[in-house]
Parts: structure tokens; C-alpha cells; sequence
């Protein structure tokens, strides 16, 4: 464990101390929350229209002729369950665990360069890795459509990256917030095709 925890350092520190004005920027911007509001809001708004899924999906290929506003609900109601999942527990976990980000730990924190702050005092897990993971997964679930995805889950991992590199988190942070964000995600998506199977599809078929 001693060992994997110092490879976790090293590599956050080979991650944060890869510099670019460019990149600075970009990466600052990824990991505020409050810039990507009106992507939230889009999808949000594209959740009750039925004709942005794909035909894969379980809204077409179930609910022909079932109101828009529950489809609409029924997504919306699963993504909020799997944010307020990720959101909380990785809150929870967080306090529970009490390992130190990697500007506040006392063995590196004087080498980490800190363009955004240090961020509160513990770290593990991500939260914000744990939120735009499980956002993208559920999404393109619900949606299937591919472009959806591959912007998603790109756009996603840019999120996950840019905590490393602005030294708010260890990869290893990072790796459970993300797996946090897949395993919610999944199983919000399974309450959602119960919703639907059980209370839209059935409606719509009468």
C-alpha cells in the first residue's frame, strides 16, 4: 500500500508539474462547475424531447405515444438521483477518510503547483470526477446516440485530468471518483428502465 501511495504522488506530481499557459487556462476552466450550467441546462431541456434520442433507445423504441413530460421526468428524475449520489457520498467518503489533497499533505505540498488553490482539506474521492463521469454515463444511456457519448465521456475525462493537473487531487482520487460516477450511474439507469418499463411503456402501449 506504502508503495502504491507513493507511485500515486509521483504521478500527480508528473501530471501538475507538465506546464503551459495554455493548458493553465483550460484546465482551470474545466473544473468550473458554474461554466458548464448551460450544458446541464441543455440536456436537461433535451431529456423531454423525444425526438433527440436515438432509436436504440428505450424512450423510441417503448414509448411511442407516451406524454412527453414523463419520458422527460423519468430522465431527469435518474440523472438527478445519480448527481446527488456521486455529490453526496463522495462528500461522505471524503470525511471519512480524511486523506489530504495533495497541496494540503504535508510530504509534497510545498512542490505542487497550485494554480487555482488548494481546495478544501481532503480529497478522496473526487467529486467532481464522480459527477461528470456519472453525468456522461447515465446520459449516453439514456440517449444513445454516439456523438453524445464520445463528447460526454471526452469531455468527462478532461474534467477528471484537470483536478490532477491543478493538483486538487491524486490519480488515485480520480480513479475512485470515477468509478463511483460508472457504478451510480448504472444503477440509476436501471431504476430509470424500471420507471419506464413499469409506469411510461406499458401507459403507452394502451
Amino acid at each position: 500500500m506504502e508503495r502504491l501511495i507513493e507511485l500515486d504522488k509521483q504521478l500527480l506530481l508528473a501530471i501538475n508539474h507538465w506546464t503551459s499557459p495554455w493548458a493553465d487556462t483550460l484546465m482551470v476552466t474545466m473544473s468550473k462547475v458554474s461554466f458548464w450550467f448551460p450544458l446541464y441546462l441543455l440536456v436537461a431541456v433535451a431529456l423531454f424531447i423525444p425526438k433527440l434520442y436515438s432509436r436504440n433507445s428505450i424512450v423510441r423504441r417503448d414509448c411511442e405515444g407516451a406524454r412527453v413530460w414523463i419520458v422527460g421526468m423519468a430522465g431527469f428524475v435518474a440523472v438527478l438521483i445519480c448527481y446527488l449520489l456521486t455529490d453526496h457520498v463522495s462528500d461522505i467518503v471524503r470525511n471519512t477518510v480524511c486523506r489530504f489533497r495533495p497541496g494540503h499533505d504535508p510530504a509534497i505540498g510545498s512542490t505542487v503547483r497550485l494554480i487555482d488553490g488548494a481546495g478544501n482539506l481532503y480529497g478522496f474521492f473526487s467529486g467532481h470526477a464522480a459527477n461528470t463521469i456519472g453525468f456522461a454515463v447515465i446520459t449516453s444511456l439514456i440517449f444513445r446516440r454516439k456523438a453524445w457519448t464520445v463528447f460526454s465521456v471526452v469531455w468527462a475525462l478532461l474534467v477528471c485530468y484537470s483536478r490532477m493537473y491543478l493538483g486538487r487531487h491524486y490519480p488515485l482520487d480520480v480513479l475512485c471518483g470515477i468509478l463511483c460516477g460508472v457504478l451510480f450511474a448504472v444503477a440509476c439507469y436501471w431504476l430509470y428502465k424500471f420507471i419506464i418499463h413499469r409506469f411510461v411503456a406499458g401507459h403507452a402501449r394502451t
